[in-house]
């Protein structure tokens, strides 16, 4: 850099003021700076349009994505809700129930009092069960307890 020498010479110290005339014309406008992007919550209050609609056509909505409505819930789960009766497969499984012969002995074995091993009680309780609900659905009624009283 190159040496400034010293001079005597007495120039301005400090920018020239501006006269008020200049400074009261270009008073400012607001206090606050307008600041970038949307104003708070635009997300949730979408702007009106000024310009009135057609008559017969709503305004366009101004959300992105598509406005198709989806269905929740399948066709395939209501069907599956409501499964068909077929009365003739319940009376032939409920006919095959009455004539298997493990489960026969298994309950005469029950009656004489004989102890059952657990893969045998579990066979028995299984079938029982499922012989007791194709009879409700069938609308059969087997009561034990009326042929106790009648001996």
């Amino acid at each position: 850099m190159t040496r400034k020498k010293k001079t005597r010479k007495t120039g301005p110290l400090a920018a020239s003021k501006k006269p008020r005339d200049e400074v009261q014309r270009k008073a400012p406008e607001g206090t606050k700076h307008k600041g970038k992007g949307h104003k708070p919550g635009s997300r949730f209050n979408p702007q009106q349009q000024t310009a009135k609609t057609v008559a017969g056509k709503p305004t366009a909505d101004a959300r992105l994505g598509s406005k198709k409505p989806i269905t929740l819930v399948t066709a395939n789960t209501q069907v599956a809700a409501q499964p068909s009766f077929d009365r003739a497969a319940a009376e032939a499984e409920l006919h095959a129930l009455e004539n298997d012969t493990r489960l026969q002995t298994l309950l005469d074995r029950i009656d004489s009092g004989d102890e059952l091993n657990p893969s045998e009680e579990r066979y028995v309780d299984e079938r029982t069960e499922r012989f007791e609900q194709l009879a409700e659905l069938l609308g059969l009624n087997f009561d034990d307890d009326e042929d106790d009283d009648d001996e």
